[in-house]
């Protein structure tokens, strides 16, 4: 099977192939790799160490993956990883898909896949089970990048929670990001004959498709799978097969039992989600949905039960066999019932009692089954009833998912969800002052760090009853939006770096006194006055003025003078910690000045 780290043959003790890159990945930090600087190791697996990489100028942030020298000098595992990155490059570009910007060798002579940074959780990270409404909402975006990458035949073949991160964008809302496209194909290029015969595969077994396990060739319902295995576990907390390779070990010896649908674990999960789940789970691929669009289809169809608020039905399709059995076409259904179809039908009737394969489709589900014609409705009868003329087939030995979804295209139009009136003004206070985390959060720009917490906490306690009621869709999504601001505030204002980056953007220089108390480094801020002045390149000079005029109005005595003068320098130049320094100075002198009483005054004051 190989060492797991380097996946090549050595003995027992020996040294691995990846242990010469252990002391040379610690030495990459602080690498040049164009204009940008390695700053850290942000993680390591069996292809590449990532690294953080920062923009000097700028101060923006990167990821840079670095393939392991031992695995470069395997030529079809190179080749293999410079295809994959031009290929992610030129056609993977969603928002719900970290981007691959560049893929080169550096002149250290590493090479490097050049990326987008995702800063977020990890959904690996997440407290399980997650609320359903929650659960689906993450699965959606990552269905939605899967059809993006699928579209263009990149399978990523590892989905797995580690690869996918819940992040904020720049307008605040909540995005799953999916990292790791292309990885496990170029890892899987250095696979010898050998070590494929002996059952060696690439990917993390819990979540990888049955039919990886067999060297079949995987298209996108690979993916699919992996993806129903990480909506399983934020549904229940658990995996549907459990964990390690019990799911090779099982298909080399027998098909194993299909897992406990989501429901029968978690009360709060809908029978019509764990439906959607369980077909995607299925170890046939094709038993699962056929592309990533129907599994967001279905999911979405899953979303109209009541505890999810509802959406407009999608329709109901019928495919019928020809009178010369080779092919399935689409009909027009006038009736519909749990024993069959009323079919209008042009041209020659099928004959009476004749078996026809049917095919049934609803919001992303596609079965088959099979039904007899029972009665013909030729020309003149059918316009008795003011129809076209056609037959009726009787359904024959249906499955329990047929069953289902013929329940589901007879059901009622769900009623759409009255709006909450409470929440509707929330939301409009809210929407009024959203773009300034400040004023969203209802306090003082020069509020400390904890009262900054306080009230993200308090407007999160505030909204979490609103989830928990039935509500239109646009409601339900506008709350989200929310709850995703909420999140960005508290990331923007909770966190001493970016808070100093914001409000040194809006002159706030008592907001940036507090980040500087938090104990952000002089690098840190060094970097971030750069960029601040880098866009702004006279507030320098014109904060220079007003320092110097009040350097001579302290000189003077003139101190009230003197620190309207810094404070405006401040305004111009918020990040200038000497300029902070000499404000905070003559502050402390002023308050101590005008706390001191005269020693007569106060024996008089005692008398």
């Amino acid at each position: 099977m190989g060492c797991e780290h380097c996946f090549t043959e050595h003995e027992a003790g020996a040294a691995c192939a990846r242990d010469d890159f252990a002391s040379d990945g610690e030495a990459l930090a602080g690498m040049g790799y164009g204009p940008l600087v390695l700053v850290r190791e942000l993680g390591a697996g069996a292809l590449a160490r990532v690294y953080l990489a920062e923009h000097r100028s700028t101060g923006a942030h990167f990821a840079v993956k670095v393939l392991h020298p031992h695995l470069a000098r395997t030529p079809a595992v190179l080749q293999r990883f410079y295809a994959e990155g031009r290929s992610l490059r030129q056609h993977l570009v969603h928002p719900n898909a970290a981007r691959v910007l560049d893929v080169r060798q550096a002149p250290s002579g590493h090479h490097c896949m050049l990326m987008e940074y995702v800063e977020g959780t990890a959904l690996s990270h997440l407290p399980l089970p997650l609320p359903p409404s929650e659960a689906v909402s993450l699965l959606l975006q990552a269905l939605d990048g899967l059809e993006a990458a699928h579209a263009h035949g990149i399978i990523h073949r590892d989905l797995k929670p580690e690869n996918l991160v819940l992040t904020t964008d720049r307008e605040g809302t909540r995005r799953v990001k999916i990292l790791g496209f292309g990885m496990a194909s170029t890892l899987a290029a250095g696979l010898t004959d050998q070590e494929l015969a002996a059952g060696m595969v690439v990917g993390s077994p819990a979540y990888l498709a049955p039919e990886l396990w067999v060297r079949s060739e995987p298209d996108g319902r690979a993916d699919l799978y992996s993806l129903a295995v990480v909506g399983y576990r934020l549904l229940t907390g658990r995996l549907p097969f459990g964990g390690g390779g019990r799911m090779g070990e099982m298909l080399l010896v027998h098909e194993p039992t299909p897992p406990l649908a989501p429901h029968l674990l978690e009360e709060d999960v809908p029978p019509a989600l764990s439906a959607v789940l369980m077909q995607a789970l299925s170890l046939r691929p094709d038993e699962r949905f056929s592309s990533a669009r129907a599994f967001r289809a279905a999911l979405r169809e899953a979303l109209r039960r009541p505890a999810f608020g509802c959406m407009a039905p999608m329709a109901f399709q019928v495919r019928v066999e020809d009178a010369l059995g080779r092919d399935l076409i689409p009909v027009f259904v006038n009736d519909l019932s749990e024993e069959g179809l009323r079919i209008a039908w042009d041209g020659a009737l099928p004959r009476l009692g004749a078996r026809l394969d049917v095919e049934l489709s609803l919001n992303g589900w596609v079965l088959a089954c099979s039904g007899d014609v029972v009665r013909l409705l030729p020309t003149e009868e059918a316009r008795t009833w003011g129809g076209r003329q056609g037959f009726i087939l009787h359904f024959s030995d249906l499955s329990e998912d047929v069953r289902r979804l013929i329940a589901q295209a007879l059901a009622p139009a769900p009623v759409e969800a009255a709006p909450d009136a409470e929440l509707a003004q929330l939301l409009a206070r809210a929407s009024a002052c959203s773009q300034d985390p400040y004023s969203l959060l209802a306090i003082h720009p020069h509020s400390d760090f904890a009262e900054v917490l306080r009230r993200v906490a308090q407007a999160e306690r505030r909204l979490e009853p609103f989830r928990q009621r039935i509500l239109p869709d646009d409601q339900r999504q506008a709350l989200e939006a929310l709850r995703a601001k909420l999140e960005m505030a508290r990331r923007t204002l909770g966190e001493p770096v970016a808070r100093a980056r914001f409000d040194a953007s809006r002159g706030n220089f008592r907001g940036v006194a507090h980040c500087l108390s938090a104990g952000i480094s002089p690098a840190s801020v060094n970097r971030l006055r750069q960029a601040f002045l880098a866009a702004r390149p006279q507030a320098e000079g014109r904060a220079r003025v007003f320092f110097d005029k009040g350097i001579l109005l302290e000189a003077r005595n003139v101190l009230d003078g003197a620190l309207q003068h810094y404070t405006e320098a401040l305004r111009m130049d918020p990040l200038n910690v000497s300029l902070h320094r000499y404000y905070h100075s003559l502050a402390r002198r002023i308050r101590e000045s005008q706390n001191e009483t005269p020693r007569g005054e106060s024996q008089s004051a005692a008398l």
